[in-house]
């Protein structure tokens, strides 16, 4: 088992990892976001710019969140009907 904070980091380090071959990986996990479905914590990320500064131009669209399994650790991008379905419940 996997507590949140073991969670939190390892969604960081999947997202650092994958981001270095992206245009811009200045991206930051966002705890105040995360929450957990279904034995998975689900970690919304944006870009730094945005989160720190304001700067709505760098805001990210269409990104998807991490999902990190509670059990075992792997981490993993949600899916495009995971969006839908949580936007619907207004999860995020």
């Amino acid at each position: 088992m996997v507590n949140i904070e073991e969670a939190l980091v390892a969604a960081a380090e999947f997202l650092a990892e994958d981001s270095k071959s992206w245009y811009s990986s200045d991206v930051r996990i966002m705890p105040e976001s995360c929450f957990v479905e279904q034995g998975r914590l689900i970690a919304p990320y944006d870009h730094v710019d945005y989160l720190d500064r304001g700067k709505d131009d760098m805001r990210l669209a269409g990104n998807l969140s991490i999902a990190v399994d509670l059990s075992t650790g792997d981490c993993s991008y949600i899916t495009l009907d995971e969006v839908e379905d949580f936007a619907e419940r207004n999860l995020f």
